[in-house]
């Protein structure tokens, strides 16, 4: 992709600005992030516009996304006990199912959340399949192939919950298939299109349609829905097929529902604006980071406020570090991770100084309202941003789908 680089003179003084290209995108202020809070979110709630059962709900990223754009969330499950805490303290009044899903059935959901069959409006889900992330680890047992992870288990931050993730996306689509929702909208892993995952991709898909879905899957990139932050997802949007045929869709233009891009993204300087900081935080992640090869070896030789997102791999002598990253004030952050927010592991570090991002940081990165609260230790509060659907991405989303598919057949 090729940017060209300069400076406009914007009154009194200048301003750098970069242009994308491809997207005709401006780093230039065009939009200023807008910080909100928990009573902005359930102010939007309150318009009842749709209903939702989310899945692998998390500590509540996609339900914030969907308050945002005017659902109300009937119920969800979630497996990790320390993600279950996180969301009881935010929406302490929204009912969670809180067993391994493999064990759960549509019915359990729907006795919950007082529908029957047919009657829910959109069923959500981020089912885990980190096999597939560029950033998840490879075996080097046989070249470092992504499919060398499948079937194996995961373990979450809090040391006690492991599962089997491969057939996590499928055991999602079976509830789907039990409750019929008129609208299912998944997230992963961009990975899952690519190389030899395709062929779980593909499963995906069929599985859409076998159980009568008209489906479109689209890689959306995060920073094009108000969101600072470079991060690429793939989207299923699944439409039950006499919902499609309602609402003058068809199978070949489900794409139509995904919503459009903006022509402008946030940079990190204005989603950090009137950022409040702890001094206690900022010293503990600087003598932690300060301690660590990342740094020694090659952080301390990356540039303070650079122009552009720096790669750790530019800047080693092994090539090594590359998912070291050190942020633009310039540009959006790059992908928040569950494993790069840790105090010590490789991932995004600050522009100037020698820490990792605070709590604060990560969370105006991921678009979480300022007052959201993360319960657990350090590393499980981070874990968790790095893990959840950016809110104001799922918002564009969920405002889309509902426009052009729930809107019309709930008032059809």
């Amino acid at each position: 992709m090729k940017r060209l680089v300069g400076r406009v003179k914007n009154e009194t003084r200048w301003m750098t600005y970069s242009v994308d290209i491809q997207h005709n995108i401006w780093y230039n202020n065009k939009m200023k992030y807008k910080p909100y809070t928990l009573q902005d979110v359930r102010d939007a709630s309150k318009q009842n516009k749709f209903n939702v059962i989310s899945t692998f709900a998390g500590g509540g990223g996609s339900s914030t996304g969907y308050r945002l754009a005017g659902g109300k969330i009937l119920c969800m499950n979630e497996f990790v006990e320390e993600a279950q805490n996180t969301y009881r303290e935010n929406y302490p009044d929204t009912p969670i199912l809180t067993g391994d899903i493999k064990g759960l059935s549509g019915k359990d959901f729907l006795d919950i959340a007082g529908l029957d069959v047919g009657e829910l409006d959109i069923l959500d889900g981020s089912p885990p399949c980190s096999t597939f992330s560029v950033a998840g680890k490879l075996s080097q047992s046989s070249g470092g192939k992504h499919s060398d992870g499948w079937g194996q288990t995961k373990k979450y931050s809090d040391g006690k919950m492991v599962e089997n993730i491969e057939d996590l996306f499928f055991e999602f689509l079976r509830i789907a298939d039990e409750i019929r929702p008129k609208v299912i909208i998944a997230e992963n892993v961009a990975g899952l299109t690519i190389g030899e995952a395709k062929q779980y991709f593909n499963k995906i898909q069929n599985t859409f349609d076998q159980i009568g879905y008209d489906v479109c899957a689209k890689v959306l990139d995060s920073r094009y829905f108000g969101v600072s932050q470079t991060r690429t997802r793939v989207f299923f949007v699944g439409v039950r097929s006499d919902v499609t045929s309602k609402v003058g869709l068809t199978f070949m233009n489900i794409g139509s529902v995904f919503p459009e891009n903006n022509d402008y993204v946030i940079p990190l300087e204005d989603a950090l604006i009137d950022l409040k900081y702890d001094k206690e935080e900022i010293d503990m992640l600087t003598e932690r980071f300060l301690g660590t090869k990342y740094w020694q070896d090659t952080g301390a030789k990356m540039p303070q406020f650079p122009d552009r997102v720096l790669n750790g791999d530019d800047f080693n002598e092994r090539g090594s570090h590359f998912n070291l990253k050190r942020v633009s004030l310039k540009q959006p952050a790059p992908t928040i991770t569950a494993m790069g927010s840790g105090i010590t592991n490789a991932g995004s570090f600050h522009w100037s100084e020698p820490r990792k991002l605070t709590i604060g940081e990560l969370m105006r990165i991921q678009s979480l309202p300022d007052d959201f609260i993360l319960t657990g230790k350090w590393n499980q509060r981070a874990e968790r941003i790095g893990r959840m659907v950016p809110p104001l991405m799922l918002k564009a989303i969920a405002s889309s789908v509902y426009e052009k598919v729930i809107g019309v057949y709930n008032n059809g």
